[in-house]
């Protein structure tokens, strides 16, 4: 099973810009859109992208790829997730990262796809939402969280010590890989 909590917020800024797709089903299937450089990424291009996601259940990753990968503007930075049980297959364009927690330390995930295992930690987000934070206080509040929910808390408090929540648009997802015993 996977545990998970989103944040979604505008920041200081006057609209929300960034999308967050999510398929939760026998797996999770998320695609983060940052919107930095194209300000205004609505309508038929997120719409479209959410249908796929939405869909995605019972596809192959690589397939899923080919069909959004085409609705995304040229100037939309981007990652496209895909996790079961024990695994994690990473799909990631421009300035959205993914980060993951394992036996105690804290490692950058590149494209491909990698093992997981029980209480690993992932969390996934846009270039603003890891801009105020250090490696070390990711791994310290993933460490000592005992939720998803917990350890995006303490992240979001990190950022609104030094930004009250004021600067841009903050997406994000942390999930924990729990067994089923």
């Amino acid at each position: 099973m996977i545990e998970y909590y989103t944040i979604k917020h505008k920041g200081g800024e006057e609209e929300y810009n960034d999308r967050l797709f999510m398929n939760y089903s026998s797996t999770v299937t998320l695609m983060i859109l940052y919107s930095s450089k194209s300000r205004k990424f609505y309508g038929p291009h997120s719409e479209a992208i959410e249908a796929k996601i939405r869909e995605c259940t019972g596809k192959e990753f690589e397939e899923v790829i080919g069909e959004t990968e085409k609705m995304v503007p040229d100037d939309c930075d981007y990652m496209l997730i895909n996790i079961n049980d024990d695994r994690i297959k990473v799909d990631r364009h421009g300035r959205v990262y993914a980060y993951i927690v394992k036996n105690g330390e804290l490692k950058l995930l590149p494209n491909g796809t990698f093992s997981l295992e029980d209480e690993d930690r992932i969390v996934c987000g846009t270039y603003s939402f890891f801009d105020r934070l250090s490696d070390p206080a990711i791994l310290a509040d993933a460490l000592t969280s005992i939720s998803s929910e917990e350890w995006m808390d303490n992240l979001i408090c990190r950022i609104s010590e030094q930004t009250m929540l004021a600067a841009d648009n903050l997406t994000a997802v942390t999930m924990i890989v729990r067994s089923d015993d």
